[in-house]
């Protein structure tokens, strides 16, 4: 680590000197037309977007600063002298003049809608050739767009033409609160007791209180804060990290006899892990709702590939027909391949199969079938394919779901739902999750805090999955306050291993696994970050000390220059302040069994519990540590990262360690 850092200084420095060439040069307003309108009593503005830039000055509430540009939840601002700084996007109000604005055209048969810039970012809807999309903000080739719905998301620019049309209103495409109380996002409170603030931020005023286990409908969100409205009626914000988010399902109702005259009694059950309902038979319609892989919806009318169904609330809307499966006691679509007629249709023709074939004929794999074998404590599910398997995967909360996404390869026969009921299963679902090209997603349900190992045949054509729960039960972690510091994240990726591994990757899959053995156990769990976003050091620190955390870990991979070294270590701060010196001595006692746990569990080398200046070892108020697991430089060590088991034991000895730790500081 100590290389690393003193590697970088150089470049930082050059890179500091040359950012500071480029911003005297005028810049291209990236949010032309905006107004920051201050909200907070007195707000600081600063260098650079990030409370760990220095502060150029202070501004006060209902000052006025033209807005130049935007950087996450950080807005760049014209000065009175004409220079340029930074202020926290949630301590002001965003006022847009009536001017002219961009649009995405979508120009292909439909798009993914991304939570972020770019192809690694989850895929959170979609949009239909010929849907108009207000142009939020730019990055690189990617822009942020506005949906229908009111929520936001990224769309890759080569896909759209972006147009300039007239004026908009102050807030286009904004939804009313009457409309996002009906939308799709719960909070429901983790924290056992949890300010709701005026505004979005620490510093706003508390105008209540909500308790664990309370449900407040979402009704807007500004960064890491939501906008939630009260059982009073009223509404305020509350910490993300204080909250789970839930997603408002689509439940079916029962159809009247007048109703299902035209649909003949089937009913669609939805494939597709989240599917867009339209106004019409095609994807250039309005989105009406969203339906989720299960839901039963009865159809009302088809045209084409399209359904009519009812939904919940007694309305009616479109769904695709490869997104769902019809049971019906008659076939259902033509066995002839449905040439397109108007543009919202697919651009190839799609020859409607059994429901979970591809569609596209030589275009994808299928898959064969799905085993599952409860032995003991360890649940296996076994998918067998056609062609070899490509795969990624990636835990979800509330609940607990383990998601593989198998890439070319359509589902074939497999079963939509399993009933597993075992120690680490409830469930295992299949389905389409998207075509051109085609991915099938399975959706495993966890409980007990499972863990799992994934594994391909020789010949690549079946994959294993191997749940199970690791024997962790100390009683003393239920109701503590832990925070988890996945390290770097975002523009900051860390160390690189020669195989192009990223540490900030691995930092986040392993803190994952140990934030859901955490709460398996009764602790409460702050994560840092939960996707690749760029944190500031110092707010990750500002989490915890507001949570009143027990203790803060934090997660990395080290990298040195010479690439034969390798090794597990633990820092602590390296303060000698007697203020400090009771927190250091907790931080050397829990280190000391994380250490332990770690080299027990991984079997690296012992490089030792180190001290350091780190800025989140300085900052935090409660015993805090910093792993570095293994050497991202050492090939052998950079191939051991990327397995499963690496990843879990490294997880399960964090765990145990601070286990441990809990458990003697309470009989001490």
């Amino acid at each position: 680590m100590r290389v690393r850092q003193s590697i970088c200084f150089v470049t930082l420095t050059a890179l500091v000197l040359f950012l500071g060439v480029i911003f005297t040069f005028p810049q291209l307003s990236a949010a032309a037309g905006e107004t920051a309108v201050v909200t907070g009593e007195v707000v600081n503005i600063r260098s650079g977007p990030g409370t760990g830039f220095n502060i150029l000055l202070s501004a006060r509430k209902g000052e006025r600063f033209q807005v130049l540009d935007k950087s996450g939840d950080w807005v760049g601002i014209s000065l009175p002298s004409g220079s340029k700084g930074w202020v926290a996007g949630w301590l002001v109000n965003i006022e847009q003049q009536q001017a002219s604005i961009q649009e995405a055209l979508v120009s292909t048969s439909y798009i993914n809608v991304r939570s972020g810039p770019g192809t690694n970012y989850n895929v959170i809807s979609q949009a239909g050739n010929g849907e108009r999309l207000p142009v939020i903000e730019k990055s690189g080739d990617w822009l942020k767009i506005r949906l229908s719905t009111g929520a936001t998301g990224w769309v890759a620019g080569w896909l759209v033409v972006v147009q300039t049309t007239g004026s908009s209103p102050a807030n286009p495409s904004v939804p009313s609160s009457s409309e996002t109380a009906q939308a799709e996002k719960i909070a429901v409170v983790s924290g056992s007791s949890v300010n709701v603030r005026s505004g979005p931020g620490t510093t706003n005023g508390i105008v209540g209180q909500v308790v664990q286990g309370d449900s407040l409908a979402v009704l807007e969100q500004s960064g890491e804060w939501y906008r939630v409205k009260l059982s009073n009626g009223g509404t305020g914000w509350i910490a993300g990290w204080l909250v789970s988010i839930k997603q408002a399902t689509v439940t079916p109702s029962t159809p009247s006899s007048s109703d299902t005259s035209r649909g003949g009694g089937r009913v669609a059950v939805v494939t597709g892990s989240v599917v867009n309902v339209r106004s019409g038979p095609g994807t250039s319609s309005g989105i009406v709702g969203q339906a989720y892989q299960g839901n039963n919806l009865p159809v009302m009318d088809q045209s084409g590939e399209w359904f009519s169904v009812k939904l919940s609330n007694g309305g009616t809307g479109w769904i695709a027909g490869w997104l769902v499966s019809v049971n019906t006691p008659a076939p259902v679509i033509p066995a002839t391949p449905v040439t397109p007629t108007t543009p919202e249709q697919p651009e190839t023709p799609v020859t409607p199969t059994a429901p979970g074939s591809s569609g596209v004929v030589g275009q994808a794999g299928k898959a064969l079938s799905l085993e599952i074998n409860d032995v003991g404590d360890k649940t296996s599910t076994v998918v067998e394919t056609d062609v070899s398997i490509e795969y990624t995967s990636f835990f979800l909360k509330n609940p607990d779901r383990l998601v593989i996404d198998l890439k070319d390869i359509a589902p074939g026969t497999l079963p939509l739902s399993t009933d597993v009921n075992s120690k680490t299963v409830n469930k295992v679902r299949t389905g389409y999750f998207q075509r051109e090209p085609d991915i099938t997603r399975l959706v495993i349900e966890l409980s007990g805090g499972a863990q799992y190992v994934a594994s391909l045949s020789g010949d690549q054509k079946k994959l294993t999955v191997q749940t199970y729960i690791p024997e962790i039960n100390y009683s003393s972690y239920k109701g503590k306050v832990i925070v988890i510091d996945p390290g770097h994240g975002g523009a900051e990726t860390g160390a690189t291993g020669k195989n192009g591994t990223k540490e900030k990757a691995i930092t986040l899959d392993v803190a994952k696994r140990v934030a859901r053995l955490l709460e398996a156990q009764g602790a409460k769990v702050i994560m840092t970050r939960t996707g690749d976003q760029t944190i500031g050091l110092y707010e990750r620190t500002d989490k915890a000390n507001q949570a009143n955390a027990s203790v803060f870990v934090s997660i990395h991979i080290n990298a040195n220059e010479d690439s034969s070294y390798g090794g597990t270590s633990t820092y602590i701060y390296s303060g000698k302040e007697s203020s400090q010196a009771a927190r250091v001595q907790e931080s050397r006692r829990l280190a000391g069994y994380v250490q332990t746990e770690l080299l027990r569990s991984l079997g690296l080398r012992d490089v030792g519990i180190k001290e350091a200046n780190f800025v989140v070892l300085r900052t935090s108020d409660m015993p805090s540590i910093l792993t570095e697991l293994a050497f991202i430089s050492n090939l052998n060590e950079e191939k051991l990262i990327n397995t499963d088991d690496f990843k879990n034991k490294a997880a399960e000895a964090i765990v145990r360690g601070i286990g441990l730790y809990l458990s003697e500081k309470r009989s001490a």
